[in-house]
């Protein structure tokens, strides 16, 4: 191995590497998103207390038939009185009851919202990684391209003064290194900008990951019914047939309750006031919200039942693009590279010293570019492995 490349390969080793486990949780622990979530569901956990408290009781004080000429005289006639009243509402048919199981599905959405944002931010954080380190790979590859194309040029040169190269098959060399050379530029940019990314995701600087990004046979859970998303427009649904059963409870109206004291001048009896109030059901106002209610709740279902097959359809595809990478590399790995390499040092040995034909160069380089093509493919295959694999980690549990 030459040196040029030991940095590479040592720097994992003198870096302290986190791993992608380490990174997850250090996320989950410190992401601001996630904690304002957490703050929602403090705020659904009272809400539950709340939906089972009473109405406060109102208190009335006040006094009547006030004398325009003399305010201060309350004796001119027996209906002039000083009173304190209290008026409470109480609650009817149950809808205390029906309020409280509506905010406790609340508090259980936004507790799956939560977790339904974890996973989502687990996914996006194993898929930039991931993409990283094959960025990663890529760099190396061209920098041993880079020094392949190299040694070509060098050995030219050298046939050169032998009169069996031309100028034209060394400029042809030098361009193609030059290619490369812009590529990696291109890679390191695109590299650096990913590390930024996931900076932003994870609120850290990173400098390496401790990552295996071999190439594993993987089979994807088909059960989903405990995804939190599954189980948030599930509990949507019962929320809605609820808040149906807390519309058709309100035809009977909560009663409002008043009891009144009302003190008159000596020379006349105190006396008591006692009143019931309640709203008339008769404009059919509660049998629209009911209706709603009840279309809301069909709806969430039938989004429900969508979201399962979207979920389902989407674990399989994911599944086969894991085995379809995993066929294609190995074809790429163990079938077609080592021909394109095998036939490599059969070129070069051909275009020897003590070979008296002039340089074949453009079989040479041609052959390099398809050694190159392939171990770029065989990367692309392990980008699209990977990147199934990590959105895998939103959607369902992986065995491996």
């Amino acid at each position: 191995m030459k040196k040029r490349y030991l940095p590479l390969i040592l720097l994992p080793l003198l870096l302290k590497a986190a791993t992608v486990d380490e990174v997850v949780n250090q996320t989950l622990e410190n992401n601001y998103s996630l904690k304002a979530l957490e703050n929602s569901i403090e705020i659904s956990k009272q809400q539950i207390s709340l939906a089972t408290k009473w109405e406060n009781p109102i208190l009335t004080i006040g006094a009547n038939d006030l004398q325009l000429n003399d305010i201060s005289a309350r004796d001119k006639e027996p209906m002039q009185a000083q009173f304190i009243g209290i008026t409470q509402a109480f609650p009817t048919n149950g809808k205390l009851e029906l309020k409280e199981k509506i905010a406790k599905d609340d508090y259980s959405i936004s507790k799956y919202q939560l977790d339904e944002k974890r996973l989502e931010l687990k996914s996006n954080i194993y898929e930039y990684i991931y993409k990283i380190k094959l960025l990663e790979e890529r760099l190396f590859l061209y920098e041993e391209f880079k020094s392949n194309v190299k040694d070509i040029e060098n050995l030219l040169k050298n046939f050169y003064k032998y009169s069996k190269a031309s100028q034209e098959q060394i400029i042809t060399t030098q361009i193609l290194y030059e290619e490369l050379n812009l590529k990696a530029q291109q890679l390191k940019t695109f590299l650096d900008t990913s590390y930024l990314k996931l900076e932003e995701l994870t609120y850290k600087k990173f400098d390496t990951f401790e990552i295996d990004t071999n190439l594993k046979n993987i089979k994807l859970e088909k059960d989903i019914s405990s995804h939190p998303k599954i189980l948030s427009f599930d509990t949507q649904t019962k929320k809605f047939t609820t808040q149906s059963k807390l519309e058709n409870a309100k035809k009977i109206s909560d009663i409002k309750v008043n009891l009144s004291y009302f003190q008159r001048d000596d020379k006349y009896e105190d006396y008591l006031n006692f009143s019931l109030a309640f709203p008339l059901p008769i404009y059919g106002k509660e049998n629209i919200e009911v209706t709603k209610a009840k279309f809301k709740s069909a709806q969430a279902q039938n989004q429900l039942e969508d979201l399962k097959f979207k979920f389902k359809n989407q674990i399989e595809v994911l599944q086969k693009s894991i085995d379809d990478s995993i066929t294609t590399y190995n074809i790429i790995e163990k079938s077609i590279l080592p021909k394109y390499e095998s036939l490599q040092k059969i070129l070069e040995s051909n275009n020897s010293y003590s070979n008296n034909k002039k340089i074949d160069t453009n079989t040479l380089i041609k052959n390099q570019n398809e050694i190159i093509k392939y171990k770029l493919k065989a990367i692309d295959e392990k980008d699209k492995y990977f990147t199934s694999l990590a959105k895998s980690y939103y959607f369902t549990r992986i065995e491996k």
